[in-house]
């Protein structure tokens, strides 16, 4: 099998992150690039700088080739994408690609223009895409790329239904959920580990996440049980950072929030287990990478019933679930497992079940299959 996917050529993998930069997307990019290398396949990991940044230092040595483009918007938009495209068709031509994979759908447009008939595309949807709402010259590429996708994948079945409404992606388009590999039966949640009152969040802290609302929810938690509300992640709108931070001030939390900044993944992990609930409180999510990772330690979970966890999540069965936007009814549901510790054990090994049904394994399969059929459909 190695030889033959060898022989098929390498692999555009594209995406708006990849480690060392810590996030969802970064960690999914990187499950794929080392399955697909794993099974054989040469990868190229591209990931465009959208935001101005430099290149990160180093990149995970796992026998993929990660490719930073840099992208300056300061002559505008359209010039940016063609010399954004420029870049892709110098790495094209250097390594001849067999198959392209937008791991994200702002940065499909390249790939499209690319592909053509003999060479598979394939677009994958995130939990922060939304055709709807990008820029209307960014929505035109959007559409132009899925109506050239071969084929098209969504971490929920909601994002596909949304998509399917601007585009015809019918018999083209399956779901695959981003996965979780196991943790050691020692590692895990437990009353042992968990250190009472503590709740947290963790992840990049864009405005869809909702910080505030955890923190409106946190402040109306009674005084006995508000121990400390750990939020782990960097935010990446400041006037987003500036509110939360002002609502801290205004409820009197100073003492019980710690803002922890962006932290290695292994901090992270290590964090988890030691949470008395982990609360993920978003206006809409694809299946957050971070919400997993809480189910495979067993960690007590709260989420809001929106996009991709409400398809994997059951109120009062594997999570508490409570409507986006209404603290009262979060600040609820956190309190009541602060309370019961029956629950919050009841909660734990029904998320663990959770983790143990989206495995990484059941992912990479996922992967693997659709490459093959792909690939073998344009041999």
């Amino acid at each position: 099998m190695t030889a033959d996917h060898r022989r098929r050529g390498p692999v555009a993998l594209v995406s708006i992150e990849y480690p060392p930069t810590v996030g969802g997307v970064a960690q999914a990019t990187r499950r794929l690039a080392r399955t697909l290398v794993d099974a054989g396949y040469a990868v190229h990991v591209i990931v465009p700088l959208f935001d101005g940044s430099r290149a990160p230092d180093g990149a995970p040595d796992d026998g993929v080739a990660v490719h930073w483009l840099p992208v300056d918007f300061s002559g505008g938009l359209e010039v940016a994408g063609v010399k954004l495209l420029s870049e892709f068709k110098r790495l094209d031509r250097e390594f001849g690609f067999a198959i392209f994979h937008s791991f994200f759908l702002i940065t499909a447009y390249p790939c499209a223009m690319l592909a053509g008939p003999s060479r598979p595309l394939i677009v994958s949807l995130r939990g922060g895409d939304a055709a709807t709402e990008h820029h209307p010259a960014v929505r035109r590429a959007a559409l132009f790329s899925l109506g050239k996708a071969t084929w098209v994948t969504a971490v929920n079945q909601a994002l596909l239904d949304g998509t399917g409404r601007l585009a015809d992606i019918a018999g083209r388009c399956s779901v695959i959920r981003n996965g979780i590999d196991p943790v050691p039966a020692g590692d895990r949640w437990s009353e042992r580990t968990r250190t009472r009152g503590d709740v947290g969040m963790v992840g990049q802290f864009r405005r869809v996440k909702d910080v505030p609302l955890l923190i409106r929810a946190f402040a109306r938690l009674p005084a006995p049980l508000r121990r400390t509300l750990h939020l782990y992640g960097r935010f990446i709108d400041a006037d987003e950072e500036r509110w939360s931070r002002t609502l801290i001030e205004e409820f009197d939390l100073v003492e019980h929030v710690q803002l922890h900044g962006e932290r290695p993944r292994e901090d992270l992990l290590r964090a988890l287990p030691s949470l008395h609930v982990y609360v993920q409180c978003s206006a809409d999510e694809g299946l957050p990478n971070a919400l997993l990772e809480a189910a495979s330690y067993g960690t007590p979970i709260v989420a809001t019933a929106v996009g991709g966890m409400r398809e994997v999540l059951r109120d009062g069965e594997n999570a508490l679930l409570v409507p986006h936007g209404d603290p009262s009814r979060l600040a609820g549901a956190i309190e009541r497992i602060l309370t019961d510790d029956t629950l919050a054990a009841r909660l734990s090994g029904e998320s663990l079940a959770l983790a143990d049904r989206l495995s990484a394994r059941a992912e990479r399969e996922s992967w693997l299959e659709l490459y093959e059929r792909l690939l073998a459909d344009r041999a």
